[in-house]
């Protein structure tokens, strides 16, 4: 068996990201370790208390996440997008809507060729997320 697990970094607000996504996602947000937690690499008092390792589960789908190490920061671009196939129109809406707020629409959500109801955004931390909703 194989599975791909998307895994997604923040500059220092991934905590935020955890709870903000198991909210939306209708899932549980967990923080398994802190920078704080090991002594393998020696950490500034700013880094101590940020996600080192994190995940959401939703349905049968997980994301891990965590935060930049010391002395690297995140440019999130539009090379990769979390893509979520859904076949519920409210919920979708409901999704898409949550994950906007305080991002940036980049496509509405739409009646599209292929039959299905789409629509692309950022959201406010940067995240690039695709909706399909058949």
């Amino acid at each position: 068996m194989m599975k791909l697990i998307p895994y997604l970094h923040f500059n220092g607000n991934c905590e935020a990201a955890i709870n903000t996504y198991a909210e939306i996602l209708g899932g549980t947000g967990t923080v398994t370790s802190r920078f704080g937690d090991t002594d393998t690499f020696p950490v500034t008092d700013e880094y101590k208390n940020r996600v080192m390792h994190g995940n959401v589960t939703f349905g049968n789908n997980v994301i891990f996440m965590s935060d930049c190490g010391p002395g690297r920061s995140v440019i999130h671009g539009d090379g990769t997008a979390m893509s979520l196939g859904l076949s519920d129109e409210a919920r979708t809406k409901e999704i898409f809507d949550k994950l906007a707020e305080g991002g940036t629409v980049v496509m509405p959500l739409a009646k599209q060729f292929w039959g299905a109801i789409f629509g692309q955004l950022v959201d406010k931390y940067g995240i690039r997320w695709m909706l399909n909703c058949q």
